[in-house]
């Protein structure tokens, strides 16, 4: 089945709102992808393709205290959200920040609400926003982000369609997320049983004693276990503080 990311732009918009049957192929598309990066330029080129009056469109991913953006259609993207960074305001921010699901900008020249961040963006080009919040039941994950170089680019179709595909997103990331931890957990088990057999051959101990010296080696050294491991691993090399 050809990619639905990739659709010809002079049909993309021949309906308004999309058919439920091609969200739903998207959907299937991007709940396949393990890797996040993927589902995140998934996402972004699907934007382009799918919401009316869409030029560009990026992610903004919450980190802990940090943010950062791990995709988006185009360079001028990544312009704009380091202002929306800096400054510390934007339809982004406020929509991921302060839990609200849809935000629009219809015109970023005669907004009062981002000041700083308005100034900034509207001499790059930019003067619609439509900012959505990715979120699961348990957490916010970030926002979606998409924009026009002309004021009023978006209708209500353009929210109700990227409504449902900030939906599909925070399900796909979340199922992708829980991939990529459990592959981490695996490499990481299958490391220390490796360094674990190191320590058992060359000082002929038991699973358990090497897994004690490993543990000792973590504390005095003040590093994680894993990394431990994986120094021994990789050098034969145990260090102990």
């Amino acid at each position: 089945m050809k990619d639905l990311v990739s659709t010809d732009r002079t049909t993309e918009r021949a309906e308004t709102r999309p058919d439920p049957d091609l969200l739903a192929e998207l959907a299937r598309q991007m709940g396949s992808e393990s890797h996040l990066d993927a589902v995140w330029d998934r996402v972004v080129q699907a934007c382009v393709v799918q919401i009316d009056g869409a030029e560009q469109a990026g992610i903004t991913l919450l980190t802990g205290n940090s943010v950062s953006t791990p995709a988006a259609t185009d360079e001028l993207v990544r312009v704009i959200d380091r202002h929306q960074y800096a400054t510390r305001e934007g339809p982004c921010l406020t929509a991921a920040l302060e839990h609200q699901a849809v935000v629009t900008a219809p015109d970023l020249t005669t907004d009062t609400r981002w000041p700083k961040f308005s100034a900034a963006v509207t001499g790059l080009g930019v003067r619609s926003m439509l900012s959505f919040q990715l979120y699961t039941d348990t957490d916010t994950i970030g926002g979606l982000n998409i924009y026009a170089s002309q004021p009023d680019a978006f209708s209500d179709d353009s929210v109700h369609t990227g409504t449902l595909l900030a939906a599909h997103a925070a399900v796909a990331v979340a199922a992708a997320t829980h991939s990529e931890h459990l592959r981490i957990a695996l490499a990481s088990r299958d490391t220390i049983g490796q360094a674990k057999g190191i320590l058992m051959e060359r000082y002929k101990i038991t699973a358990n004693h090497a897994f004690d010296l490993l543990i000792l080696a973590s504390q005095q050294t003040h590093r994680k276990l894993k990394d431990v491991a994986a120094e021994l691993a990789a050098s034969g090399e145990l260090t102990v503080g």
